[in-house]
């Protein structure tokens, strides 16, 4: 008898615990756009575009890019580069370069960036999406300060940004490592 409780609560246990390791899964949903080489994604929190392996080299302006193995990402793979993301992020942004004074703290606002993903395999084999962010919050305040609104849109081209601070950053996610390299924070002039 007490051996079948034991047991019931051991298969309890193991069973209470499955729902948790899929738990970490985003709800993302990813559309056609007007542009065939790119695809958009939405999730409840943020929005983005995912640059297909047909999307030309030439026009991605990616510095760390060591391969010209490109592929496109899954819904699947885009949910697991999300996570690692928000899982490491906050430890490699420990210096918070460019962060200071009026730029906001990259891993405190997250979900405020429109983001660009490009799927590339580097020379040791390694599936890595590179990741473009753009702030994406465009206020009342912003309007009546005669701010631009610049948001991206789903079918917008690769974008390149020099200075900004952390309103623009960017960020490799290794999927075959479960790491992020290659943090690179806008400076501002």
């Amino acid at each position: 008898m007490r051996i079948e409780h034991l047991t019931l609560v051991i298969l309890f246990l193991f069973s209470s615990c499955k729902p948790r390791l899929i738990n970490h899964k985003i709800t993302i949903e990813v559309f056609d756009t007007s542009k065939t080489t790119l695809l958009g994604v939405k999730s409840n929190n943020f929005r983005g575009t995912i640059f297909t392996y047909k999307y030309p080299f030439t026009l991605l302006h990616v510095s760390d890019i060591d391969s010209l193995k490109r592929f496109t990402p899954t819904l699947e793979e885009l949910q697991e580069a999300e996570y690692i993301l928000s899982r490491k992020l906050q430890f490699v942004n420990r210096s918070r370069m460019n962060q200071s004074d009026d730029n906001p703290i990259i891993h405190k606002n997250l979900n405020k960036y429109f983001r660009q993903y490009v799927g590339f395999v580097n020379k040791k084999g390694d599936k890595i999406i590179h990741i473009n962010f753009h702030w994406d919050e465009y206020t009342l305040v912003d309007k009546i300060r005669g701010s631009l609104d610049t948001r991206l849109k789903y079918d917008s081209d690769y974008s390149t940004v020099f200075d900004g601070g952390s309103y623009y950053w960017e960020v490799n996610v290794n999927l075959t490592k479960n790491k992020l390299s290659d943090l690179q924070v806008n400076g501002t002039s």
